[in-house]
């Protein structure tokens, strides 16, 4: 969490907006979440639109990669709650398309199954309109997938466990989902394919890369597996 408020206080000025972008970039070496907060559009507390400044700086963090952007006091206390959060979407959204510092290349892959993850996203990236499924039980298949920074697969997380599914809400580009996991890994991947078509998030004939840590039974765990919905 880099609170801009606090850690102004421990700090000179000058140096904050340095200090958080060492931050992010270490956070990304290390696989961690990184979250930028505090003062993102302060001036909304009071008035409808942000200042020219606060937009800058809430694209600063998009850009360098962080995974959430927070509002504290403007949704807390603030006058115009929703329209910060629908101000502060707009801006996140423009600025995913406008390109990044691509902190992801330096991530440090320790094991196989990091490495696999990476597969799986180059995969997945290379493939028109392709998205990558991920399975997983603890979230950090579904983390890791959103340290390297897909360019363009969106990612669909599928955990059995509801508290997995709500820590993945802060995952960059992850859309997570619950649902069990069953002993016939083909069924689980249908089961898993027919929800993000009742959603509208994918449809017949499109690409899907398939990867994770809970996949049993014919298919190994650990396994990138390439498809096409039917």
């Amino acid at each position: 969490m880099v609170a801009r408020g606090d850690l102004g206080i421990e700090v000179s000025i000058e140096e904050l907006p340095i200090i958080q972008r060492r931050i992010i970039r270490h956070c990304h070496r290390l696989g961690r979440r990184c979250i930028v907060a505090t003062h993102m559009l302060e001036s909304m507390i009071t008035q409808p639109t942000p200042t020219r400044a606060e937009v800058t700086d809430v694209s600063n963090a998009i850009f360098e990669q962080a995974d959430a952007v927070m509002l504290s006091g403007e949704t807390s206390v603030g006058h115009y709650p929703v329209r910060c959060v629908e101000v502060l979407d707009s801006i996140a959204q423009r600025m995913e398309r406008s390109g990044n510092l691509n902190f992801a290349a330096a991530a440090i892959l320790n094991g196989d199954r990091q490495k696999a993850t990476k597969a799986a996203i180059s995969l997945a990236d290379s493939v028109e309109n392709a998205c990558l499924i991920v399975f997983t039980r603890r979230g950090l298949a579904a983390t890791q997938a959103a340290v390297l920074r897909p360019e363009r697969a969106p990612i669909y997380a599928f955990s059995n466990d509801p508290v997995v599914v709500r820590q993945l809400a802060l995952a960059r580009d992850v859309t997570a989902f619950e649902s069990p996991f069953l002993k016939d890994p083909a069924r689980m991947i249908s089961t898993a394919l027919d929800l993000l078509k009742e959603k509208g998030l994918v449809t017949s004939g499109q690409p899907v890369v398939i990867q994770g840590d809970s996949l049993q039974g014919e298919l190994l765990a650990d396994s990138i597996i390439f498809m096409r919905t039917e």
